[in-house]
C-alpha cells in the first residue's frame, strides 16, 4: 500500500494499517525500530486492559528520518478502568509517564468515547493543517509480532 503525504510529510489523511505494513512504512531505520520495540510492552499493557486500538501520530508517521518519539494514542473506549489501574498505575502518574517519554521515547496519549478532543486535535498540524494518523489493531500486532520473534 502507498501512502500520501502532504508537502510537510504529514499523511494526507487517517489510514488503517497492519503491524507488517507499519513496519514497512515507518521502521525504516534502527531509531524507528526503537522505537517501535519500546512500544510493544505498552500494546500489551493497554490490550490486557480491554483497548483494541491505538493511532500513530506525529512525526513518527511522516518522512522525519529520526522522529524524536512515537506517539501513541489509545482508544479507551472498552477499556476497564480498574484493569489500567492495577496494569499500568504509572498512567495517573504525571512524573512516571514523563519519564516514559523521556526514557523510551514513547509519548502516551489517549482519548474514550465520552471526550474525544484529543484524537480531533492531533488529526491537524500547528499550523492548523489536516494530517493522518495511523490506525493499528492492538490484537493483530501482538500477534504479528509474537509470531515474528517465534520464527528468530
Amino acid at each position: 500500500m502507498a501512502l500520501d503525504f502532504n508537502w510537510e510529510g504529514y499523511l494526507h489523511h487517517n489510514v488503517d494499517l497492519t503491524f507488517q505494513e507499519f513496519v514497512h512504512h515507518f521502521g525504516t531505520n534502527s531509531t524507528r525500530m526503537l522505537q517501535i520495540e519500546n512500544s510493544i510492552q505498552f500494546f500489551r499493557i493497554f490490550r490486557g486492559c480491554g483497548c483494541k486500538i491505538v493511532y500513530v501520530d506525529g512525526s513518527f508517521v511522516s518522512k522525519k528520518k529520526i522522529p524524536e518519539d512515537i506517539d501513541l494514542c489509545f482508544d479507551l473506549s472498552d477499556v476497564d478502568p480498574n484493569e489500567l489501574t492495577k496494569g499500568f498505575p504509572e498512567f495517573f502518574d504525571i512524573n512516571a509517564i514523563g519519564t516514559t517519554h523521556r526514557d523510551l521515547h514513547c509519548h502516551i496519549l489517549h482519548f474514550d468515547k465520552e471526550d474525544k478532543s484529543l484524537f480531533t486535535m492531533l488529526q491537524y498540524d500547528r499550523q492548523g493543517n489536516p494530517k493522518g494518523l495511523v490506525k493499528l489493531n492492538i490484537l493483530e500486532i501482538l500477534t504479528s509480532y509474537d509470531k515474528k520473534r517465534k520464527t528468530i
